[in-house]
């Protein structure tokens, strides 16, 4: 979805529902751009140590196949390489995310299902106000508040027949919450909204209260369009006050 457009829409969505940090947005490019941020390839990372940077200090983050030897989880949830195959034990006896290995394996052969190949040859996450025109923002991830949360959870139904089934909050590392997981569903018919950042390892490098809402782009403008005559539209008045 044009850049332009998602800021609009966030525009209309930020007047109201309340937000802790500010909106980030990834794209893909064949472009170096300048002044991007780039993982050191031989010394251990988290793609989560570095929010801050984009969020506070507005820097871009350029991913691919060359991040490998530093943040693997987004140069193989990414799709740049291929996801490592260790038998679950990483997960079940390193991490012990999972009670077995053969539970972890699961959870391997889950994860290749929602990795695609990248566009272009690299992708950058940045904050949606600093994004160039004309660009294409694949997914959006927004950081509320628990009451905005909760808007956000209820928007993401509001226009849906069923109501189980519109908004998840999987089992999954960082990097897959706020990339893999909602580009994902920009590949289905009725795209779901992904509460993330829930992994224990990542959370030790971001905010307390921090936890992100992520949505493919299309869908977050659709979002978007759908507050007039909501519960979020300025000229509701609710008969139960609240």
């Amino acid at each position: 979805m044009n850049s332009e457009i998602v800021k609009e829409s966030l525009q209309k969505l930020s007047e109201t529902v309340s937000f802790k940090y500010p909106a980030i947005g990834w794209y893909f490019s064949s472009e170096k751009i300048e002044n991007a941020f780039i993982f050191k390839k031989d010394k251990w990372v988290c793609m989560c140590m570095y929010l801050k940077m984009v969020i506070k200090k507005g820097k871009k983050i350029r991913f691919s196949g060359d991040n490998v030897g530093a943040c693997t989880g987004p140069a193989e949830y990414f799709g740049f390489r291929e996801l490592t195959e260790d038998g679950g034990e990483f997960i079940a006896e390193t991490e012990r995310f999972k009670k077995s290995r053969c539970l972890a394996q699961d959870y391997y052969v889950e994860s290749l299902k929602s990795i695609h190949p990248p566009k272009k040859e690299y992708v950058y996450m940045e904050k949606i106000e600093n994004i160039e025109k004309n660009r294409e923002i694949e997914v959006i991830n927004l950081f509320p508040d628990l009451t905005g949360l909760a808007s956000l959870i209820v928007l993401s139904n509001y226009d849906r027949k069923k109501n189980m089934e519109n908004v998840m909050t999987p089992f999954a590392s960082g990097c897959q919450s706020v990339f893999t997981l909602p580009y994902n569903e920009k590949f289905k018919k009725k795209p779901k909204s992904v509460i993330g950042l829930m992994d224990p390892l990542a959370r030790h490098f971001i905010p307390e209260d921090m936890v992100s809402f992520s949505v493919p782009s299309n869908r977050f403008v659709e979002m978007a369009n759908n507050i007039e005559g909501s519960f979020l539209d300025k000229n509701f008045e609710n008969p139960s006050g609240f």
